[in-house]
């Protein structure tokens, strides 16, 4: 049987057959974002990309990936929900091509997560899908109906403008201080070190004021994180305030 080398916390181990690498990983020893050598490409990729152990990996989620949903030949196959999305070592999904384009535009999917479809061998970055390509995208935005059912570019809701704010920003435990980068009526972009906030987080946030919006507080859910930047919805915010950050972002534009 071939055996593999792991690298785990920068430190090579093994070689170990699949079937020990399947344990170790079962039992915590590995986890899935330790890299494999792979002497067919002759370079080091992570687990979970690994060909050899993509069925392993996608029973591993909590909502395993046993039997994924067969694409159908129908005449729209962009309609058809066939991608799952890796975020926070959950898969979700099914989602159709549209979904994913919806999804690509309001930055909650990135390039650099990973995807994966029946018809591929393993998960690999959204980059390295071609029918994603920056091109492709393009294309598909000029021969775009606007008429047509099930739009896939969507007008955003709230205009955005830069908003450069101190803010204060609780999570039911700690206090961080935060700087915002851009803001809307529904939402604003953060930057917040030493922290690590997870996709739908609830957090208390309170904006210092500024010549452009006085100060007002605001419940909000974490939809998208890059680093140390963060992308928040306003789920409670006052008339007031969503008012103000109207006229403002109305004007900037």
């Amino acid at each position: 049987m071939e055996k593999y080398y792991v690298a785990h916390n920068g430190i090579q181990k093994g070689p170990w057959e699949l079937s020990e690498i399947s344990l170790k990983l079962a039992s915590k020893e590995l986890g899935w974002n330790d890299y494999i050598y792979d002497q067919k490409t002759e370079d080091w990729v992570l687990l979970l990309e690994f060909s050899a152990l993509t069925e392993s990996f996608n029973k591993s989620f909590k909502n395993p990936i046993v039997e994924p949903r067969k694409v159908k030949a129908i005449a729209d196959p962009e309609k058809d929900r066939a991608w799952y999305i890796l975020k926070q070592n959950n898969n979700y999904g099914p989602f159709s091509k549209n979904e994913m384009i919806q999804m690509l535009q309001s930055k909650t999917l990135f390039e650099y997560d990973f995807v994966w479809r029946k018809d591929q061998d393993s998960w690999k970055r959204l980059a390295e899908i071609p029918e994603f390509s920056p091109e492709q995208i393009k294309s598909l935005y000029h021969s775009w109906d606007g008429d047509q059912d099930g739009e896939i570019f969507f007008r955003r809701r709230h205009a955005r403008a830069h908003y450069s704010s101190s803010l204060v920003v609780h999570d039911r435990k700690k206090v961080f201080k935060a700087e915002s980068m851009e803001i809307s009526a529904g939402g604003a972009g953060l930057t917040v070190t030493n922290i690590n906030f997870s996709i739908d987080q609830e957090l208390y946030v309170h904006f210092r004021p500024s010549d452009q919006v006085p100060a007002f507080n605001a419940v909000c859910k974490v939809v998208s994180k890059s680093g140390d930047k963060y992308g928040i919805q306003f789920l409670t915010i006052s008339a007031i305030a969503k008012d103000s950050i109207s006229r403002y972002t109305a004007k900037a534009a």
